[in-house]
């Protein structure tokens, strides 16, 4: 996390407004940015660098303004902002598909989720709608923000089995600063300085809070923080509260943050693929 990419995040930027109930109303893209969409869904310009050229081109054609779009089955509200996520979402609909769908294949009905570095819900919301009414959702960002983002979403896609938890998780209690890449509100990645405004926890403390007592898969990114909130959680539960599935963001091609990969190995894990940024492990018996 070194180098003049990472900045600390403004507190305009991560202070949520208040709690106010979200408006709910559908907004729709115009005419033209839904030709311009679907124009660059249907091309190479979907992927890459273009990406994020084409996003804020399409939001200018609707004078800036929030609109909502379909994917996977859920609803997202876009916002224009520096967020490679809604890049993602906007124009590319098979956007990480092989890493959620490793996830949704090993949920059911009734199933629990676990998304730690959820941001607006790229993986959450997939996650809970595939697990019904019946299932959990648990997601986890230390952007407060990115959480009212998040059950926005949510509550427009009519899910109302997701946990969004504001906070930081490490391998203890306390507080710190966040600091962001690229100007890009995807990646914010914490500073355990002690007396910053953002909550740290442990993950068995917030899921213990959350009434979790199984995981059956759960996603994990935050920005090499993975070391010291994922392994402790793993060593600490009981075997059957072990997940069955991870998806992991890998810190660089063909390696895995190095405390993560011991722990997978103790605790009976293999390596199923690797993806454009994440490894993708299953528990041996499963």
């Amino acid at each position: 996390m070194n180098g003049s990419d990472w900045k600390p995040l403004d507190q305009g930027r991560w202070v949520a407004k208040g709690a106010a109930a979200p408006e709910l109303e559908n907004r729709r893209a115009n005419p033209l940015q839904r030709w311009m969409i679907a124009f660059t869904r249907a091309t190479p310009l979907r992927r890459g660098v273009f990406r994020a050229s084409i996003s804020r081109l399409v939001f200018l054609l609707g004078g800036n303004k929030a609109f909502d779009v379909g994917f996977r089955d859920v609803v997202f509200r876009l916002e224009g902002g520096r967020n490679l996520i809604e890049y993602g979402i906007l124009l590319n609909p098979t956007y990480n598909a092989e890493d959620i769908d490793f996830l949704l294949g090993g949920l059911s009905d009734g199933g629990v989720a676990v998304d730690i570095g959820c941001n607006i819900g790229l993986y959450s919301l997939p996650l809970a709608a595939a697990t019904g009414p019946n299932g959990r959702c648990v997601a986890i960002d230390a952007n407060p923000l990115m959480i009212e983002r998040l059950k926005r979403n949510a509550s427009l896609s009519g899910l109302n089995n997701v946990t969004a938890l504001a906070s930081a998780v490490s391998d203890r209690d306390g507080s710190g600063q966040l600091t962001v890449r690229k100007n890009d509100d995807a990646i914010v990645a914490l500073e355990e300085t002690g007396d910053g405004p953002i909550p740290v926890r442990r993950l068995a403390s917030l899921l213990e809070e959350a009434s979790i007592t199984r995981v059956d898969v759960l996603k994990i990114d935050i920005e090499g923080h993975e070391d010291k909130a994922l392994p402790p959680f793993l060593d600490s539960i009981d075997r059957s509260m072990l997940p069955r599935r991870i998806v992991i963001e890998y810190p660089e091609p063909g390696s895995d943050y190095p405390q993560c990969a011991a722990a997978f190995a103790r605790h009976g894990y293999h390596l199923t693929g690797r993806t454009r940024n994440n490894s993708l492990y299953r528990l041996d018996d499963d």
